[in-house]
């Protein structure tokens, strides 16, 4: 018996001359490597003169302290994120990086117009 190849159900069409952002790809390909770290770029990206607490950030988020912690040492690591210290507490920031700025505000814009869309 022979199967078709051809898929039963329609697939949406991609119109033409539909173009890739290759710097957003890049940017979430790069630094997005999980749920949670394009959540906290997400979150950075809609705050982005906005210092947060690692605990701010958890709470926002609802996950843990110990994991947001680490995973915004991360991103700090990776640049995307700044840390500023002092004995009283330690809070995160996006970077001034005008590129890496501009790119998570961008990303973020572009969630936030097609969130609704997801959710009606």
């Amino acid at each position: 018996m022979l199967m078709s190849l051809t898929p039963t159900t329609a697939q949406p069409a991609i119109p033409r001359g539909a173009e890739v952002d290759l710097e957003l790809f890049t940017f979430v390909e790069r630094y997005a490597t999980t749920n949670f770290r394009l959540d906290l770029i997400l979150l950075f990206g809609r705050k982005p003169d906005t210092a947060l607490t690692a605990q701010q950030v958890a709470s926002e988020l609802r996950r843990s302290l110990l994991a947001t912690t680490k995973e915004l040492d991360d991103l700090t690591y990776l640049q995307l994120l700044v840390r500023h210290y002092t004995p009283e507490e330690t809070t995160y920031r996006l970077s001034r990086r005008a590129n890496i700025r501009e790119v998570t505000v961008r990303l973020a814009a572009l969630d936030s117009k097609t969130l609704p869309a997801i959710v009606a």
